[in-house]
């Protein structure tokens, strides 16, 4: 079965790598507390001289408050947008570590979309899938979960761009995720939904397990990525040389 091979490589790659993955999680948590704190504080800063301007009387009271709601949604959506980016980091060490280039320094590791002249292009294809992720959510939920799915290999397609020296443009990697992915949407959905109870079981443990899960999940995703292009690459090889994108694509377990 596909998901029990791919489970099995990824626990192959990330044996006598557990430590560092844990370290990689606590690096992230750490640094996603710091701009939660420093959100709360920035919000204190900024909405503090506002209760010395506006009256309580004649809705000064309501005036403040709804700027201090303003203010706050503002600073959770980008509070929101930062996490998610750092996020990729772990999702490009991986990949690394898949790949056998497996960055030691645990804290390069955990940034490793800012690594290796990654951080610009990589930004950009993080923006711009997310941004059309967003777009199509507000059109359909359901339909926006399948472009999702079919987006969801943009930043491994990138990341080999990058990292070989190809070029290849955000909007590049996105249209050929969406090629890849054709015919293996429900297949990746399924994988995505085995770590389930993995997930449930960090979360009960008080986020322990996340130590543990989020590496194998996100190793996992890697060697589901390396499946997924040797896979197009042996029905669409003219169609992948056309497009420029020459990955270190293969799949073994």
């Amino acid at each position: 079965m596909l998901w029990k091979e791919l489970k099995t490589a990824a626990k192959e790659k990330l044996r006598g790598n557990w430590g560092w993955g844990a370290l990689t999680v606590l690096i992230f948590g750490i640094a996603s507390n710091i701009m939660v704190a420093a959100g709360y504080v920035l919000l204190l800063i900024t909405s503090f001289p506002a209760i010395f301007v506006f009256n309580p009387d004649n809705g000064g009271l309501y005036a403040f408050l709804g700027i201090f709601m303003i203010i706050a949604a503002i600073l959770l959506f980008i509070i929101t947008c930062v996490q998610l980016f750092l996020q990729t980091g772990m999702q490009a060490a991986t990949y690394d570590l898949v790949n056998g280039k497996k960055t030691e320094n645990v804290f390069a590791a955990t940034f490793s979309q800012f690594i290796h002249h990654r951080g610009w292009r990589f930004f950009k294809t993080w923006l711009l899938s997310t941004v059309f992720n967003i777009l199509w959510f507000l059109l359909f939920f359901i339909p926006g979960w399948i472009k999702a799915l079919a987006y969801s290999q943009s930043l491994y397609i990138i990341q080999d761009a990058i990292d070989n020296g190809t070029p290849m443009t955000a909007r590049e990697a996105i249209t050929l995720s969406r090629k890849v992915m054709d015919g293996h949407k429900w297949e990746l959905l399924g994988l995505m939904l085995s770590f389930f109870g993995w997930l449930v079981l960090s979360i009960i443990t008080y986020g322990i397990g996340f130590f543990w899960t989020l590496p194998y999940m996100f190793t996992t995703m890697a060697e589901y990525h390396k499946y997924v292009m040797a896979d197009y690459t042996k029905h669409h090889q003219n169609g992948l040389i056309s497009s420029k994108a020459r990955t270190t694509a293969s799949y073994s377990v």
